[in-house]
């Protein structure tokens, strides 16, 4: 079964956008919803699951460091709720062992900052699809 954009039986679908610069989840968020989706952006990660167990997710966008906890952790527990949730993970951070331990933790991409909404958007798209 794939994950697509949400219409139809798939408007329960959230996109969630986790960054601990507000500023910059607000933009990611707002790129996500003049594409369509239903988008949910926040600072923290205890927030964000609360929408994940409030919320069936379509995608996770986190950003490596959030106020309460890191972006591995929250990525680490939204994976227990959905195992094949595609999460995207950013970083102003170049640090390798930062992308590996991301690797690890099942993330479909991992972008540096600043980000490349097109380019994020065609990694969506196409995990979307499948």
């Amino acid at each position: 079964m794939g994950r697509s954009k949400p219409n139809g039986e798939q408007e329960d679908r959230w996109v969630l956008v986790a960054d601990r610069d507000p500023n910059a989840a607000l933009h990611l968020a707002g790129y996500f919803s003049r594409r369509g989706f239903r988008t949910y952006h926040t600072t923290q990660g205890e927030e964000a699951m609360l929408l994940a167990n409030s919320r069936r997710l379509l995608l996770a966008i986190i950003d490596v460091s959030l106020l309460d906890m890191s972006g591995h952790a929250l990525a680490q527990r939204l994976k227990e709720i959905d195992p094949e949730l595609p999460v995207l993970m950013t970083s102003g951070d170049y640090a390798p062992e930062l992308e590996a331990a991301a690797r690890r933790v099942g993330i479909l991409y991992y972008a540096h900052k600043p980000a490349d909404y097109e380019l994020i958007g065609g990694v969506v798209d196409k995990a979307l699809k499948n």
